[in-house]
């Protein structure tokens, strides 16, 4: 199961009001360990029930008996307690040995939700096992590229707002992989639209600050059918802003298009659904894979990806002088439509 049906089906339960006695929430993606655990908290307990019936534990400053006892209380005037144990990575391997026992037949008045972030938990150890079987271990695993729209459109819909592919996909490529971020940039563009209402390019450009004229899907776009002016004007604004469009995540985005093209040239003939799926893309970007496959032979696609490697190499000062990010960028081009 992927991390984020297993991320829906953990939420799904836990909004429905159907709680398991324990938690195991891991992995290198820390965005939905907190989610889920934020959402048991304020889900398994009304407000006037926490202050006696919620306890926030940390790994570094406690220990597995000491978690154990807590579990072990009874609920105060209310259907259950919550223990959260969070930094759970800091302890060290015997502390999950003593927890076994109690992972074996945790307290079914208690529910314990465990955050172990920034690596996954040893799952041949006895307690990931015991777990396992007596309530839920979620893997938080960090989505793959082609899945961030998807996640980025459905953390809109929660929101109560609709987006489109193109739109999302375009903060998909700007906002990168950290979901923390990209959570609270959606976050703010639903303060700024109306319930209900789309979030278009142009809000994102107004209240994000990506421009939906000078983006890397524009570049593509411009390389794709050969247009020597728009992909040089996007070039030179890319160059003039180099935080927000370094050169080496351009040469790396380009690069992985340039691969995609190429496989296209094995694919003719091939439905338009099948090719979407292959190539991970939306189905209304295949036109723009197609047309670039018609002017990029194979041979052309080869050479493109070797200036590409060529100017990632010259900025880091291997081979060359060292030169302007967006002289290089420029030049790249340049030679790739020449």
């Amino acid at each position: 199961m992927s991390t984020l049906d297993g991320y829906k089906a953990v939420m799904k339960d836990v909004q429905a009001g159907k709680f398991k006695p324990l938690y195991v929430l891991h992995g290198e993606e820390g965005f939905f360990i907190d989610r889920v655990s934020k959402e048991i908290e304020e889900r398994a307990l009304q407000e006037h029930e926490r202050d006696f019936n919620l306890t926030i534990l940390y790994g570094r400053d406690c220990d597995a008996e000491q978690v154990k006892d807590t579990c072990l209380r009874y609920p105060m005037m209310a259907e259950r307690q919550v223990v959260i144990l969070r930094e759970a990575q800091s302890w060290r391997p015997d502390q999950w040995d003593k927890l076994e026992a109690y992972a074996s037949k945790p307290t079914p008045t208690t529910v314990l939700v465990i955050g172990h972030k920034h690596k996954k938990l040893d799952g041949r150890k006895g307690f990931a096992k015991a777990a396992a079987k007596t309530g839920v271990v979620f893997h938080s695993e960090p989505l793959k590229d082609h899945e961030l729209p998807k996640w980025i459109q459905a953390y809109v819909t929660h929101h109560k707002r609709k987006i489109g592919q193109s739109e999302a996909m375009l903060l998909a490529e700007h906002l990168g992989s950290d979901l923390g971020k990209t959570a609270m940039e959606v976050e703010k563009l639903a303060l700024v639209t109306q319930e209900g209402a789309n979030i278009t390019a142009d809000t994102i450009q107004r209240y994000v600050g990506i421009s939906k004229e000078y983006n890397i899907f524009e570049l593509q776009k411009a390389i794709g059918a050969r247009d020597h002016l728009k992909a040089q004007r996007i070039a030179h604004y890319f160059g003039s802003d180099p935080k927000d469009h370094p050169l080496v995540l351009t040469v790396s985005l380009l690069n992985g298009w340039f691969s995609k093209v190429a496989m296209l040239h094995g694919m003719a003939g091939r439905p338009d659904g099948e090719v979407a799926a292959t190539l991970k893309i939306p189905p209304f970007f295949v036109k723009e894979y197609a047309q670039a496959a018609q002017n990029f032979s194979k041979h052309a696609v080869v050479r493109a990806q070797t200036v590409l490697r060529e100017t990632d190499l010259r900025s880091k000062g291997i081979g060359s002088a060292s030169a302007d990010d967006g002289d290089l960028l420029r030049e790249a081009i340049a030679r790739i439509l020449s």
